[in-house]
């Protein structure tokens, strides 16, 4: 897969392109401030219930659109104009977050109403993500495909590394009311650059005729049907475990070590951790096979549970959550440049639906497994239990062949 980014200046072509740029950085605009409201409304729910299993409870209310509705916007954006259709979700997550903003302000955001809100604006972004991610291919050359798609995963890690860095840094200066604002400003990105993206209607507009749930069982049968893609999907999944374990338990870990800057160093570290992760991956890629590289990850992340479930200190929690970054950087940007590699033009909208839903949408359930063993364990233990997960699939992922894809 020699068209994920290596650091050269053929790698950046795409970016010369105008329409794609623009994409490009309305994502860069816009994908901190998702992240940034994650985090911060994690934090909020415990500071207002007192709860590990609450915390949980909110980020599956944040995760759990991608999984009932990745599929049947993955149908839609194959059929509508997919800029308006993003047009008309970016601006509801700019209204749901703003209520957010103002609700948080006033001290009237109680914890079932963030947890609705959460809902409401993960519902939006679920139906976002789809239409954008099939807009690529539009957007550039087919020979570019592949290297515009691992610069989109490259902003998508950027928002995942910048977003929890800004809000551990609202965390410790100011409140969560400020992340909910920086979400809801950061939501125009992604409508301006609509606006001013150059495509004709008919080309952005999708050649599915069937009706939608058609198109969905058409697109879960191509999935199943072509070899490595189920495999890798499961990858998708797993190596969001022990990331989405760290993000949850932060908080709970900060209170059980008496430690009140512990959830923002936790989070912290592992946004360092990613960005040395995505620094590297281009080098990395050319010394080690891409299935030792999954292997790597993996166990990067298994170690740095490890780590963080017996430190007692900052700096031992810092430089624990620092390999579960790396591991996730290393693993996500390879795993999805596979799929768009294994994609043909007329399917990958829908490919990338269930690589959204793989990717995102099975996090509610790690967040709530994670919150509930906490409840009854104990913060370290339930890292610890995502810990042994990232290990035993370090042992297996070797038999994946993603070197053919």
């Amino acid at each position: 897969m020699t068209d994920l980014p290596t650091g050269d200046d053929e790698s950046r072509g795409p970016l010369r392109r105008r329409d794609f740029a623009i994409y490009w950085w309305a994502g860069i605009v816009s994908s901190p401030g998702n992240w940034a409201s994650n985090v911060c409304a994690s934090v909020l729910m415990l500071s207002l219930t007192g709860s590990p299993f609450m915390v949980g409870v909110v980020n599956f209310a944040i995760f759990i659109p991608n999984l009932l509705f990745s599929l049947p916007a993955g149908a839609l954006g194959d059929r509508v104009e997919r800029r308006r259709m993003v047009v008309v979700t970016q601006s509801v997550a700019l209204v749901v977050a703003a209520v957010m903003a103002v609700l948080s302000g006033s001290g009237s955001l109680t914890p079932w109403v963030l947890v609705a809100t959460c809902f409401l604006l993960g519902t939006a972004n679920a139906f976002t993500k789809p239409p954008m991610l099939a807009l690529i291919a539009l957007l550039v050359p087919r020979a570019q495909v592949a290297r515009a798609t691992a610069l989109n995963v490259v902003q998508f890690q950027f928002g995942q590394i910048a977003g929890p860095g800004i809000a551990s840094v609202i965390l410790l200066a100011a409140t969560p009311t400020w992340a909910f604002t920086f979400n809801a400003v950061s939501c125009l990105g992604p409508i301006v650059a609509m606006l001013l993206i150059r495509l004709d209607a008919t080309a952005d507009r999708g050649a599915v005729k069937k009706k939608s749930s058609g198109g969905v069982v058409e697109g879960l049968r191509f999935v199943a049907r072509t070899p490595l893609m189920p495999a890798i999907l499961l990858a998708v999944v797993l190596t969001n475990a022990a990331v989405e374990a760290l993000r949850t338990l932060a908080p709970t870990l900060s209170h059980e070590l008496d430690l009140p800057d512990a959830a923002g160093v936790i989070i912290m570290g592992n946004s360092i951790g990613a960005m040395l992760g995505l620094v590297t991956f281009g080098l990395i890629e050319k010394v080690l096979p891409r299935r030792w590289m999954l292997t790597t990850a993996f166990a990067l992340q298994a170690l740095g549970a490890a780590v963080v479930a017996v430190g007692g200190s900052l700096p031992v929690l810092a430089l624990g959550a620092l390999p579960i970054g790396i591991g996730f950087s290393l693993s996500i940007p390879l795993l999805s440049g596979s799929l768009q590699m294994l994609s043909p033009d007329d399917f990958r909208s829908r490919v990338m639906a269930v690589f959204s839903m793989a990717h995102l949408g099975l996090r509610p359930l790690f967040a709530l497994v994670a919150g509930a063993l906490a409840t009854a364990f104990g913060g370290a233990w339930a890292l610890a239990v995502f810990g042994v997960i990232a290990l035993v699939v370090a042992v297996v992922i070797r038999r994946l062949r993603v070197d053919t894809a």
